[in-house]
């Protein structure tokens, strides 16, 4: 497991607009790694629907209203790279809105029950996960995920994915 640069990048929700970043991205030289693509829009309405479910009062109606009108426009696209200093540079000069965050990357072996038992050591170790996104192929021996927690918790997870 090891601590690594994500660059967020907001984007237009329009057609052409990943592959703009992606011809930034190749005229730099740079690689992606791994890719997560959300929808603001779609963000919001699983809020309100989880709102609705729950029976708890998150906001009012009216705020997820408008607040789904202002998203609508935008995707958030949340990016691991080969260069992300050089990445971050390249897409500033072309006028993408761009933020960064550690996260940590790791390797599982591909096959059922090994994320979950990552999970259950963090939750173990009261290690709260933001957010995980990952991939592979089934003929592949190893899986790579990309996972968030709060900065305060590096330290604490190192060892917690080793021999797995």
């Amino acid at each position: 497991m090891e601590k690594r640069i994500q660059l967020s990048v907001i984007l237009t929700n329009a057609p052409g607009e990943l592959s703009k970043m992606c011809d930034v991205l190749k005229t730099a030289q740079v690689n992606i790694l791994a890719m997560s693509i959300q929808n603001a829009k779609d963000s919001v309405k699983e809020l309100f629907n989880m709102r609705e479910k729950t029976g708890r009062r998150i906001a009012l109606a009216e705020s997820y209203r408008g607040i789904l009108k202002d998203s609508s426009d935008y995707s958030l696209i949340r990016i691991l790279v080969d260069h992300p200093r050089k990445a971050e540079e390249e897409l500033l000069k072309s006028k993408h809105l761009v933020s960064k965050d550690h996260v940590l990357v790791f390797k599982l072996a591909n096959k059922p029950g090994m994320l979950g038992k990552v999970a259950k050591r963090f939750g173990e170790a009261s290690v709260n996960i933001d957010y995980i996104y990952g991939s592979t192929t089934e003929e592949c021996q190893d899986a790579m995920f990309i996972l968030r927690i709060a900065e305060s918790d590096f330290d604490r997870v190192k060892d917690l994915a080793k021999n797995l």
